[in-house]
């Protein structure tokens, strides 16, 4: 048989914990919402000839993102965690 490389176990464990991610994206969603901030599209439309408003509307997008993403990360890192933990006592188990 040959020998699984390490890149290949990583796939592996990705997905067969895809579902799982999948429902950790959906929780920190909710988890954010409140955080994140509404943009009024319609309002953005009508001012478009102020330059001011344009910009604080693109960094509301970009704190917006910024906080999704830092969620994600968060909760993909304590999964990987957990996973490796789980991984190495499977290791070990005789």
């Amino acid at each position: 048989m040959e020998e699984m490389k390490y890149k290949d176990m990583i796939e592996l464990i990705y997905q067969a914990e895809e579902k799982t991610l999948d429902e950790k994206i959906k929780q920190a969603n909710k988890k954010i919402k409140e955080k994140i901030k509404d943009i009024d599209i319609e309002k953005l439309l009508e001012n478009t000839s102020k330059p001011s408003d344009l910009n604080k509307t693109l960094e509301k997008i970009e704190e917006n993102y910024s906080i999704k993403i830092a969620q994600y990360t968060k909760e993909f890192y304590k999964q990987g965690f957990i996973d490796g933990v789980n991984l190495i006592i499977n290791c070990i188990k005789p």
